[in-house]
């Protein structure tokens, strides 16, 4: 695992949802690929750069960094974003949002967070268990 590939796994692996937004909703006009690359790419990358690059650190740091650990924490800090940005998206659009989350919420969240986290450990090369950092 090198710093290099670390840091192509940043580039790259927030990516991934909005490539997954793009397949699953079957976009083939162009004006909509657009539209959801330019919604999409955003709420990946900040989370990711926020969350993503201390959580690294702080994994390396305390030698638990591996594909394991990075997804789990993924699939929570998905859930965690997923759920702020609902309550932000629902203010900007002056509607209300019930403060406790659904289950469908919290699902999507883990979802996006993995789509961003499982990339991320593959690009990098990070071990799926506990090697020597």
């Amino acid at each position: 695992m090198s710093i290099t590939r670390i840091c192509l796994a940043f580039a790259l692996a927030p990516v991934f949802p909005s490539l997954f937004f793009l397949t699953a909703f079957h976009l083939s006009d162009r004006a909509m690929i657009m539209k959801t690359l330019i919604f999409s790419i955003p709420f990946s990358y900040v989370p990711c750069f926020l969350f993503g690059i201390p959580l690294v650190s702080y994994l390396k740091k305390k030698q638990r960094l591996n594909a394991v650990n990075v997804v789990t924490s993924g699939a929570v800090l998905g859930t965690v974003v997923f759920y702020v940005f609902g309550i932000v998206f629902s203010v900007f659009l002056g509607s209300s949002k019930n403060v406790i989350p659904e289950l469908a919420e919290l699902v999507s969240g883990a979802i996006l967070g993995v789509l961003v986290a499982l990339p991320f450990s593959l690009i990098a090369g990070l071990p799926f268990g506990n090697a020597k950092q």
